[in-house]
């Protein structure tokens, strides 16, 4: 009788042992559950609808090379801004570029209708730095806002310097008017589709038809509006919009479908202009 009540004791002691163990190992569990935090998957295919993971408030999850920094969540000094309070600048002067004839080259990348640009030695110098005309694209509506007016197509001439590897755009706006003449070389050959692609070897133009050099412009110092929102990019934005035909307008927004990331925040940048 002794040992039968000796060995339930034991069997009881037994439980609660592993009873113990096991609540233990359960609360540990739970605490590495806790301390785990969901680790966002990066993308590498960014777009502007706010209600997709990949919208404009998502760009700092965007997937960047090796070496290369996203800056998209930054808030020092990115791009776009609604321009307003702009300061009159003396020391600005007219702007200083020289482009020469291109071949027509353009693609369709997802985000914008881009035209390479190749015409030899096509250069715009800004605050004595040179910079080479790469590119151009559009944006519909506008991303640059004047006094909260979004305009219904903005065109950025991108320019890199060989050597910094700094960045000079020059941001133009386009307002519903006459037709474009230098829009209306391209238009009906714009590509509909992602990676489309139009070529024309026999077409050489100049982005020159786009840009006065003598107009007014505002100056501030921002970034990319596309990942990685590199914050190395001095823009000007011309005052007076170009015109275009509500036709030109329409074929373009039905292709970009809304491709402008919302206004940043200026912070303590002050916004130059040039009358």
């Amino acid at each position: 009788m002794k040992l039968k009540m000796k060995t339930m004791k034991l069997i009881k002691i037994n439980y609660l042992v592993l009873a113990s163990i096991f609540l233990l190992f359960a609360v540990s569990s739970c605490n590495d559950d806790d301390d785990q935090q969901p680790v966002a998957e990066c993308f590498d295919h960014f777009g502007y609808d706010e209600n997709m993971t990949n919208g404009p408030s998502n760009w700092d999850n965007y997937c960047v090379a090796a070496g290369t920094v996203n800056e998209c969540g930054s808030i020092e000094r990115q791009s776009p801004i609604n321009i307003t309070g702009a300061i009159s600048d003396a020391t600005l002067s007219n702007l200083d570029i020289t482009y020469n004839n291109s071949s027509t080259d353009i693609i369709n990348n997802g985000h914008t209708i881009q035209f390479n640009y190749n015409g030899p030695n096509s250069n715009f110098t800004f605050n004595g730095e040179t910079y080479s005309l790469l590119q151009f694209h559009f944006h519909a509506g506008s991303e640059h806002t004047v006094d909260a007016l979004r305009h219904p197509l903005e065109v950025h001439l991108v320019h890199q310097n060989n050597t910094s590897g700094n960045i000079a755009v020059i941001g133009i706006f386009f307002e519903q008017g006459t037709e474009n003449a230098f829009l209306a070389q391209f238009t009906e050959n714009l590509p509909q589709d992602e990676n489309g692609t139009y070529t024309d070897t026999n077409l050489s133009y100049s982005a020159n038809a786009m840009v006065d050099t003598s107009g007014a412009y505002y100056n501030y110092s921002g970034s990319l509006t596309t990942p990685p929102c590199s914050e190395i990019v001095e823009w000007i934005v011309m005052e007076q919009p170009l015109q275009a035909s509500q036709a030109q307008l329409d074929k373009f927004s039905s292709i970009l479908n809304g491709n402008f990331r919302p206004v940043q925040p200026l912070n303590s940048r002050t916004i130059k202009l040039k009358n």
